[in-house]
């Protein structure tokens, strides 16, 4: 008998995850078949700064300090053709149509294989993570429709950097929910295979955008809490993995201040936030800086040498100023996340249906923010008490949100323009998991009362 029951529990594991399978295969056909070709592409006024910022050699210091970070360096100097990459369509003054450019073609099918890959595989593993075979599919089902919703698919046919983002960063938490649940369940479960992989997709995710570097400081910060722990503090696995992600936070740290794009950026704050405001202004002056005019001539040498460091200083020295700015500034970081460079509504009836379940489950305003947090408040009450998989849930949500917030700050503190676009990583993040969490907390609650009534018969 308890081999029958065995076996039948095997049988429904085995059709649970074919069922989950098909699932994922399905909605990836779907989002291919419903996009139009994937080969038509359309660029942004930065389009241009990758095409240029890829030219430089490979093995240079350029290839990590230009206008362009390595991670899409590479991507356009991989899939660049014998005759150069010509910009014929570009979206960003006014919706349009896609279209095929030459070279481009290849970069955009390569954004949307990653994409599928990276939301196939984190819809995957969630399911294969929870506990309820309800859960499971609901949770897959929902990651997936979050991702293949315009308000995220859209986004990997633009010659930008965020699909990339989006689809890295799926990856690589689908491969980090793996290792995490194998650790929580077996201290010496062998998971060097997934951390060496989960390294390499978290380092050119890393080198997607500079913000991204504090997700791998925080990282390294939440797997030293666990070092604390007598059950995880052998792991030589862990270790060299901080030892791995403190040579990406150094890197990046010290590329990021040799890179042209961040005086780009100092430049903007100055321009745009500090001298149309007098009393700042004095307050700089009084700091050393010469000018009271962004047009001054004496204004450029001093922000090539003195200007970042003057900013910071000031930062840590005014939390009325930052405080100001992140509340001011806060709200309109969720606002449209929709892509503004194309129109295709009429591609086929089913585009429709598609924005209306996108406009639902991607809120154009901050209470995803709210809805994230007050869930997690959930799942740490209930690791307090080690209730079913709470804890390493509760881990994977702080990480969550330390990710979503610890790269919402800086991009809010040095962003003057396209604010809600540069926050897209960050507010995405808001926005899945006020699906994610409540699922887990279901597949919690459900699999403690299904424990409880096993226990009562």
């Amino acid at each position: 008998m308890p081999g029958l029951i065995s076996s039948l529990r095997d049988s429904r594991g085995w059709i649970l995850s074919g069922s989950v399978l098909a699932l994922i295969l399905i909605a990836s056909f779907l989002r291919v078949k419903f996009y139009g070709d994937p080969a038509m592409s359309i660029a942004g006024n930065d389009t241009i700064t990758y095409v240029e910022a890829s030219q430089v050699p490979l093995f240079s210091a350029e290839i990590f300090t230009g206008r362009r970070l390595l991670t899409t360096n590479l991507v356009y100097k991989m899939f660049e053709p014998e005759s150069g990459y010509e910009i014929l369509i570009n979206g960003s003054l006014e919706t349009t149509r896609r279209g095929f450019q030459n070279g481009f073609d290849r970069i955009v099918i390569f954004q949307l294989i990653l994409s599928l890959v990276g939301w196939g595989a984190l819809a995957w593993s969630v399911s294969r993570t929870l506990r309820n075979s309800w859960m499971q599919v609901i949770g897959a089902a929902l990651i997936l429709a979050f991702a293949y919703t315009p308000h995220m698919a859209d986004w990997d046919s633009i010659l930008m950097s965020e699909s990339l983002t989006f689809s890295l960063f799926a990856l690589q938490l689908a491969l980090l929910i793996k290792i995490i649940f194998d650790l929580y369940r077996d201290p010496n479960a062998k998971v060097t295979g997934l951390i060496m992989v989960w390294g390499f997709v978290a380092f050119f995710w890393v080198f997607l955008r500079d913000t991204n570097v504090f997700t791998a400081l925080m990282t390294l910060g939440m797997i030293a809490i666990l070092m604390v722990s007598p059950r995880y503090r052998k792991k030589k696995t862990l270790l060299g993995t901080m030892l791995f992600l403190v040579f990406v936070v150094v890197l990046g740290l010290v590329t990021a201040r040799a890179s042209v794009r961040t005086v780009v950026q100092i430049r903007n704050i100055y321009k745009d936030d500090i001298f149309p405001n007098p009393g700042v202004v004095t307050v700089f002056q009084k700091m050393g800086m010469p000018v009271d005019s962004f047009f001054a001539p004496e204004f450029e040498p001093w922000l090539q040498t003195e200007g970042a460091s003057t900013l910071f200083r000031f930062m840590l020295t005014h939390p009325g100023y930052v405080g100001t700015k992140l509340w001011n500034d806060f709200p309109d970081s969720f606002y449209e996340i929709k892509q503004t460079y194309f129109t295709a509504r009429d591609l086929n009836p089913a585009r429709n249906i598609l924005f209306e379940v996108g406009n639902s489950l991607h809120p154009e305003n901050p209470t995803p923010f709210l809805a994230s947090i007050l869930p997690l408040i959930g799942l740490l009450l209930l690791a307090s008490k080690d209730i079913g998989d709470s804890r390493p849930w509760a881990w994977l949500g702080l990480w969550l949100i330390f990710t979503a917030t610890l790269t919402l700050i800086p991009t809010i503190l040095g962003d003057t323009w396209a604010l809600n676009r540069h926050a897209l990583y960050s507010t995405m993040i808001f926005r899945m998991t006020m699906w994610l969490f409540p699922i887990i907390l279901a597949d919690t609650a459900l699999e403690r009362d299904s424990n409880f009534a096993a226990s009562k018969s």
